[in-house]
């Protein structure tokens, strides 16, 4: 591993000075207790914490080491409009801190709003909603991020199969995620584990349909793929056609409604640069580039511009931290290239990368939240997705993640404008749930807000099951900058109160995520709303 200092023959004089040092019965001398211990003290919105004997200024020092069994008294000094809530961590409540320094503590304020009160009948903190009307909004449940023998899925599956099963299990959607890298025409070869001799999961049987099978289909997936996917969707079910760019040093993005697609193989994305693909997803479609293909068809059937741009697609980052080779590059020249160079925001690509998996495959043993919130502190605005990344032909089934689409219509038209909005909630594996998200009244999970600096916004949340029976959980509330929930409400529904930020123009972000069942696991995530003060 990288960063790891292996010293074996020092170690070996530090056992042996350890064993002649010892008492007559071997046995090495206990350790001496620190004459130091480390108090570390966060803040969740404005303020700051002080502490007597001095060391802590937090604010500007939240770190400081205090002799052992030094009693430390801490104070919390509220920002203008705001008022201390409470002690998290080495403290509980909203009395006074006093810390005895015999181990390394933990310590959290909370600040909130000088005040909660109801505005008015017919009274808003923020700019009027003028996006569709809650009543016209329909909740889509389907598949995201599937593969088929088109890229490294089963070499007996194409993508009319993920359409058909997905129809015959009665979900809505389900958007294609098929690898750019085998999509180019005249490459029929299928890339999954059945088909490759070193892995324990070849199959000789599976060779026919590994590299032997240039069916017409396969000769253009691309253009096979738009054609599957028209002729699965109807007025109750969509397909969607989209492709997975692949880098394993800087991560993988799913891409939906270009007409022409890029390869990080041959864009130089697989190890060099991200630019390219940035480039790629900016540039006009007719317009010719470093990035795309030579011989992608365009989604009307037609021939596509060889190596267009990709500037009608929308897209979303997938599986965050699952694709980081750099981190066992001894070398050291790819370090923070990982995560789309650590989240670097592309002011270009902000408004059309709509969305992050916070669930995958199995749902990656729910791990993705930091990462998330590090992607929306970087100025992201992205939705929740859950994506069942199926690769062996199991498609639609209990154990992989959901996301359900907040739209006017099941359609490409209705599900760019609800992808554009940010309207997703990402679904753990076996949870069906449907959202009821109100912020200021009307509007609805996603939205952006305009609103009065200093005030509070008031935000309703209510999960049902699909069926319509209730959900009771926990309802948990996360807010810009802050690694644990600004406030946790059990129930079937939860209201909170949104601190507006102080300065005008600056933008926090508050969403929910929802934890169920006998374990109290996350079961949902539901889009951001960000609220921006006036």
């Amino acid at each position: 591993m990288r960063n790891r200092l292996r010293l074996p023959g020092l170690a070996l004089i530090l056992v042996l000075a350890g064993c002649s040092s010892s008492g007559d019965d071997g046995a090495a001398p206990a350790p001496l207790p620190p004459s130091q211990y480390v108090l570390n003290v966060s803040r969740l919105l404005e303020g700051s914490v002080v502490s007597e004997p001095a060391g802590i200024n937090c604010g500007t020092q939240c770190s400081a080491s205090f002799p052992a069994d030094t009693l430390v008294r801490l104070s919390a000094v509220p920002a203008e409009g705001r008022r201390f809530v409470e002690w998290r961590g080495a403290c509980m409540g909203s009395g006074a801190c006093e810390l005895r320094m015999d181990n390394h503590r933990l310590l959290t304020a909370v600040f909130g709003p000088t005040e909660i009160v109801d505005p008015p009948p017919g009274a808003k903190a923020c700019a009027p909603y003028d996006g569709p009307a809650l009543t016209e909004l329909k909740q889509y449940e389907g598949l995201m991020h599937e593969h088929s023998s088109y890229s490294d899925g089963l070499p007996t599956a194409i993508p009319a199969d993920y359409f058909r099963v997905a129809t015959t299990a009665g979900y809505d959607f389900v958007g294609s995620a098929e690898h750019s890298d085998s999509l180019d025409a005249l490459n029929f070869i299928t890339l999954h584990a059945y088909c490759d001799p070193t892995s324990d999961q070849f199959d000789p049987t599976s060779v026919e349909y590994c590299f032997l099978n240039p069916s017409a289909d396969k000769l253009v997936k691309w253009a096979s793929m738009q054609t599957q996917a028209r002729e699965a969707s109807s007025e109750h079910f969509l397909g969607i056609r989209g492709f997975e760019w692949t880098s394993d040093v800087f991560g993988h993005i799913n891409v939906y409604f270009s007409s022409n697609f890029t390869n990080a193989k041959t864009d130089l994305g697989y190890a060099l640069t991200m630019d390219t693909f940035w480039e790629w997803f900016s540039r006009d479609p007719a317009t010719p580039g470093l990035g795309g293909s030579l011989t992608s068809i365009g989604i009307n059937g037609g021939a596509g511009v060889p190596f267009g741009g990709g500037s009608d697609a929308l897209a979303h980052f997938n599986h965050p931290h699952d694709k980081c080779l750099t981190e066992d590059d001894p070398t050291g020249l790819t370090t923070g290239f990982c995560d789309w160079n650590d989240y670097e925001l592309i002011p270009d690509a902000v408004e059309r990368m709509f969305g992050m998996e916070v669930y995958n495959d199995g749902n990656r043993d729910d791990r993705y939240l930091p990462y998330y919130m590090r992607a929306l502190d970087k100025g992201w605005r992205l939705a929740p997705v859950g994506s069942e990344d199926e690769h062996f032909g199991e498609y639609a089934v209990e154990h992989r993640p959901k996301t359900v689409t907040l739209a006017t219509e099941l359609s490409e038209a209705g599900f760019r404008e609800a992808w554009l909005a940010r309207r997703t909630m990402a679904l753990s594996p076996g949870w069906h749930l449907r959202a009821d998200l109100r912020a200021d009244g009307d509007h609805p999970m996603g939205s952006r807000l305009s609103c009065d600096s200093g005030k509070t916004v008031p935000m309703t949340v209510r999960l049902t099951q699909k069926d319509g029976r209730p959900f009771s959980g926990e309802y948990r509330l996360y807010t810009s900058g802050a690694a644990e929930p600004l406030a946790t409400i059990r129930g079937s529904e939860a209201r909170f109160d949104l601190p507006v930020p102080l300065a005008s123009g600056e933008t926090r972000w508050y969403f929910v995520r929802a934890h169920g069942g006998e374990d109290n696991k996350s079961v949902a995530y539901l889009s951001p709303v960000w609220v921006t003060a006036k």
